[in-house]
């Protein structure tokens, strides 16, 4: 797992040049980019990874979870649940959108089994690919930057907010009260995250 953003950047939006409070900040950096991973629905990382899908009868499209997609090594789909022993689908029957990580098979896995239509197949099948936003934390914020803006205001309001995370009730003027609320992902990230927000489709969403 790598983060969205580095402490220095989030200390100089603090104007904190000491190290006095790393770790401290260090923990709201890490805890920053996972709400981030959360609220988006998909992993920063660039990594290898191999995943199983829900899929239905007359389904022929999968949407993965991490993308950008770098490559895919292999799709599959095996009777008694023996990935490492079944064959991959052939090249020329799938095709991919990199982007959006859309997987388009050219023939229904579970009606047309390998070529069997009297073959019943598990309701999975398994990608094994490389998918996710960088490699390096470095790289996320060259090339992702609303990501890692968006990782350095939600850790900034998380350290002014430190020591009220759950909210706590504050006098607003006249003697009356008001309620300051629980520390959320704040609307300025928000906005910088919703056009990477993970869409959800069919089966395997």
């Amino acid at each position: 797992m790598i983060n969205a953003t580095t402490i220095d950047r989030v200390k100089a939006l603090l104007d904190i040049s000491s190290t006095n409070y790393d770790a401290v900040l260090t923990t709201m950096v890490a805890a920053a980019s996972r709400r981030i991973e959360s609220y988006i629905d998909r992993p920063l990382e660039q990594t290898a990874r191999t995943q199983e899908y829900p899929i239905k009868p007359r389904q022929d499209v999968i949407f993965l979870r991490a993308y950008p997609v770098t490559a895919i090594s292999s799709i599959k789909l095996a009777l008694d649940w023996d990935f490492a022993s079944a064959t991959d689908f052939d090249a020329k029957d799938w095709t991919y959108d990199a982007e959006t990580g859309m997987i388009h098979l050219s023939f229904f896995p579970i009606l047309n089994y390998n070529g069997n239509n009297q073959a019943a197949a598990p309701n999975v099948i398994q990608v094994a690919y490389t998918g996710g936003f960088a490699t390096s934390t470095a790289n996320l914020i060259t090339d992702y930057p609303d990501i890692a803006y968006a990782a350095d205001i939600q850790a900034v309001a998380m350290w002014r907010r430190r020591d009220s995370p759950q909210g706590q009730s504050v006098s607003v003027g006249g003697g009356s009260i008001g309620y300051e609320g629980a520390l959320r992902m704040i609307p300025d990230a928000i906005e910088a995250l919703t056009p990477y927000r993970r869409l959800r489709f069919a089966a395997n969403g």
